[in-house]
């Protein structure tokens, strides 16, 4: 149970696997379910990490502005408080008495407002003259020992003391004190007032309407190391951490004013800013757990991701279904093709449902079915005429396997004098061949078989059915017959050959030199070179024996044409007794056509060594005279025809350039214009549409700078401003691009003028090249290009230094660079030569002639 439930996955996960991996739709499907998810998905992440860095910095721009807020409205407030103390110190009278003073505060109502809580005079030895309201107990205390009374007396200055909380009141109060002064500016006494630290009209507005787990604030006195007012009531007038302990706090106090994001003591992440009190140093520090701060961002994320998830369904949903639906025909021609290939169904062209692509594959489908079966008939067909030539060949042909015959044709029945087939097949070869060749026959036979090499063609003496002998000349190959290794054997029957060289090996040795010497036909002419035989001649001209040359002498017989140069250096030859091949010379028939011939001959001596005469053959050759003028002219054509299209090409390549540069490269440039508008009207309105119409520009650079690149492989402008000009930039370019040094050395600057538009278009062509090659092949650290003018012709050399060419990659039949360049000259009427020796560089040579002055710019 357990294999086969494992073989049931392995079978899903392998049709899995094939539907989305192997198979077209379900690439398609994965591909495009992949990009289109890549970038769904992408933006979603994008967009939130975007939206919550936004929401970051007004969070952190309001938390600041918030902790400055309440940094200055404090500082406000005991601004006015300590004005408004010095303001009624100075309007105390010049005695001051418990009940004096009492009297004096009932009147000073805007001092209640200020300091509800308490309002005392303190005398300079330290004691409680009187306050107000009244209190019991409190007068005549002694409060010398305070901080803010201390201060006072010693710096003539108001002072604010370090807040405390209040036995009676249960709050934290905060004392402000300042000098009270006699006429002659000396400090008699020192007024004090308390203010209530959380009361409405202090720090109660900040911290009595906080909103829990949201917006909360910390007021914290690093002078007296004291917590004095804070949206947790626990931490008020407690001692703030200390160092080390809240990461925090410490950032905070050491004067950063917006931490960002940080963590707390207790682990949470906050969002803090914070602003000191001028007038006292107070810290106030205004903060908010991250996960409070950002919820509403989170929230949103949440919903991105949901609706990216319901996408993601529908998406895959949609993609798979019209995935499938779109590749119907396709599947249905895939099923259909791969039953033809299994054979289930005859090979038949398909319906084409649509014309898409698809559509266009089943087209081309049913073309090469319908090539096939026109292949299959006329494959057919060249069996058939096959088997009628092999059976009505004028050869034996025969098919040997296992020893045996396997099939014959009916020259095979007539070589071995049956009357049938059945006489021969299935019959062992070796019988009808003579016993003594056995041994060899066998051996031929094995390595033809072992070696799949064609059987060497020998003569063998075969045996007929009746018993008589035939000469035969026999040869055979590897032949695979009907599934089966064998040879296919050739026999032609020599019998009648054989008892002709029997018969010739009787004939006179004469004819054997001349046999030896024969080509065509055999002449001899005597001591006196008159013509004394001519013989093989009727075979050749049809039976037209050339009478008139017998009993002439060549030398006076009218009609032989040929340079007077050559037959003074024959008739030497001759009169020198000296044998000469292959003399060619025409001569002009009756019928007035022209005939070239061609004689190789000896001299005859007899047996006392006395000159006889000559004797040789001779052939007609004008059919080879007419290939070779017919070749001369071919070439010439071609040349003609090259030079031709190499100036269409560069015509083309002008046209193609010029409409580039004129065409395209305005477009792009109007583009570019419009994008750099775009760009500079969007640099601080839409910073998104700047950066993608900054990137927009970048495109258009790197196609406008591909498009000049092209523009000047094409053709390069300069070479309007002629051919130097032309040469000076490619050599600049060639050592930009590969950084090898390129010395170009020219005699005469006016030299290209002697050159029309082709010539100069094929010597910068040509410089082009080289320098291409040696670019990729060469490995050359430096290059001399030297251009003179010398007996009439501009000559052009360029030298490396490089590794050289090897004489086997010169004649590599797929190397075609300096054939092209040698080709290219030679239509133009120039000279090309290669000089090169492996490892020592390579120097090319072109020589091209000059013409009268043209303006070369082409």
């Amino acid at each position: 149970m357990l294999s086969k439930s494992l073989k049931y996955s392995q079978d899903f996960l392998a049709r899995l696997k094939w539907y989305y991996l192997d198979s077209l739709k379900g690439r398609l499907i994965v591909l495009s379910l992949g990009l289109s998810l890549t970038l769904l998905w992408t933006l979603v992440f994008f967009s939130t990490a975007v939206q919550q860095q936004k929401f970051s910095e007004v969070l952190f721009d309001q938390q600041l502005a918030t902790a400055r807020r309440l940094a200055a409205d404090m500082d406000y407030k005991l601004q006015v408080r300590i004005n408004v103390l010095t303001v009624a110190a100075k309007s105390l009278p010049d005695t001051l008495t418990s009940s004096i003073f009492e009297a004096h505060m009932a009147q000073e109502t805007s001092l209640h407002r200020t300091f509800p809580e308490a309002i005392g005079l303190i005398g300079l030895d330290g004691r409680v003259i009187a306050n107000y309201p009244a209190a019991p107990g409190r007068h005549g205390t002694y409060a010398g020992d305070h901080d803010f009374f201390k201060a006072v007396v010693e710096t003539r200055q108001p002072y604010i003391g370090k807040p405390f909380m209040a036995r009676t009141l249960e709050f934290p109060v905060l004392v402000i004190a300042v000098p009270v002064f006699d006429r002659a500016g000396k400090v008699r006494a020192v007024m004090t007032g308390v203010t209530n630290l959380i009361s409405p009209s202090f720090l109660g507005a900040f911290f009595d309407k906080s909103i829990v787990d949201k917006q909360q604030f910390l007021v914290v006195s690093p002078r007296d190391n004291l917590i004095l007012a804070s949206t947790d009531p626990a931490r008020v007038m407690t001692a703030p951490p200390s160092r080390g302990v809240d990461h925090l706090y410490d950032r905070l106090v050491s004067g950063v004013k917006r931490v960002g994001i940080d963590t707390h003591s207790n682990g949470t992440k906050m969002l803090a800013s914070a602003s000191y009190v001028h007038t006292t140093g107070w810290l106030a520090i205004a903060f908010m757990p991250a996960d409070v701060a950002f919820r509403s961002v989170t929230i949103m994320r949440y919903y991105l991701i949901g609706m990216a998830a319901i996408m993601t369904l529908a998406a895959v949903f949609l993609v798979h279904w019209i995935t499938l639906h779109m590749l119907v025909p396709f599947d249905e021609a895939r099923q259909a093709i791969q039953r033809m290939t299994q054979g289930e169904i005859p090979l038949a062209p398909l319906t084409v449902k649509a014309k898409d692509e698809v559509g266009g594959i089943i087209d081309n489908f049913n073309v090469l079915v319908e090539d096939r079966r026109r292949g299959e008939v006329e494959l057919r067909r060249s069996e058939q005429r096959l088997l009628a030539l092999l059976e009505h060949a004028p050869d034996a042909m025969f098919v040997h396997t296992w020893d045996c015959f396997a099939y014959v044709n009916n020259a095979t029945l007539h070589l071995f004098g049956a009357e049938s087939p059945g006489q021969l097949l299935g019959q062992s070869i070796l019988k009808r061949i003579q016993t003594s060749l056995h041994a060899v026959v066998k051996q031929r036979i094995r390595s033809v078989s072992e070696a799949k090499e064609n059987f060497l063609p020998m003569e063998l003496k075969l045996l007929r059915m009746d018993g008589s002998v035939v000469y035969a000349r026999v040869s055979a190959m590897p032949f695979n017959y009907h599934g089966h290794d064998g040879l296919l054997v050739f026999a032609r029957d020599i019998t009648k050959r054989k008892r002709a060289e029997k018969a010739l090996r009787a004939s006179e040795e004469r004819f054997r030199r001349l046999v030896a010497l024969s080509s065509e036909w055999y002449w001899e002419h005597n001591e006196n070179f008159v013509v004394t035989t001519v013989a093989g001649w009727r075979e050749i001209k049809g039976g037209m024996i050339p009478e008139y040359s017998i009993g002439e002498n060549p030398w006076k017989m009218g009609g032989i044409g040929s340079d007077e140069a050559s037959w003074k250096a024959h008739r030497a030859t001759v009169e020198a007794r000296l044998p000469f091949t292959d003399f060619e010379y025409a001569r002009q028939q009756y019928d007035g056509n022209v005939v070239w011939y061609s004689t190789s001959g000896e001299p005859m001596f007899d047996e006392h060594g006395d000159y006889k005469g000559y004797r040789g053959t001779g052939k007609d050759i004008t059919e080879r005279k007419l290939a070779e003028e017919a070749l001369r002219q071919s070439q010439l054509r071609i040349r003609e025809l090259a030079e031709h299209q190499e100036a269409i090409k560069e015509k083309e390549r002008k046209r193609i350039a010029r409409d580039l540069h004129d065409e395209l490269g305005q477009t792009l440039l109007a583009i570019r214009l419009d994008a750099t508008t775009l760009a500079e009207k969007t640099i601080e309105s839409r910073p998104d549409h700047h950066k993608a119409a900054r990137l927009i520009l970048n495109h258009i650079d790197t196609a406008m700078t591909s498009v000049k690149t092209i523009i000047n492989d094409l053709r390069p402008f300069v070479l309007d401003l002629g051919l130097l000009a032309a040469m000076e930039w490619q050599v600049h370019e060639f050592e930009s691009m590969s950084g090898i040094p390129c010395d170009l050395e020219v005699d005469d600057e006016d030299c290209y003028l002697h050159l029309d538009a082709s010539h100069s278009t094929a010597l910068f062509r040509i410089l082009q090249e080289s320098l291409t090659n040696i670019t990729r092949h060469a490995k050359a650290r430096q290059v001399s290009i030297a251009i003179r003018t010398q007996d009439g012709q501009l000559v052009m050399t360029i030298a490396d230094d490089g590794i050289g060419i090897g004489p086997d990659h010169r004649d590599k039949k797929s190397t075609f660079g300096l054939i092209g360049i040698e080709e290219r000259i030679n239509a133009l009427g120039g000279k090309f030569s290669v000089s090169s020796n492996h490892g020592k560089g390579t120097t090319l040579r072109i020589a091209m002639p000059v013409s009268v002055q043209i303006d070369a710019r082409c």
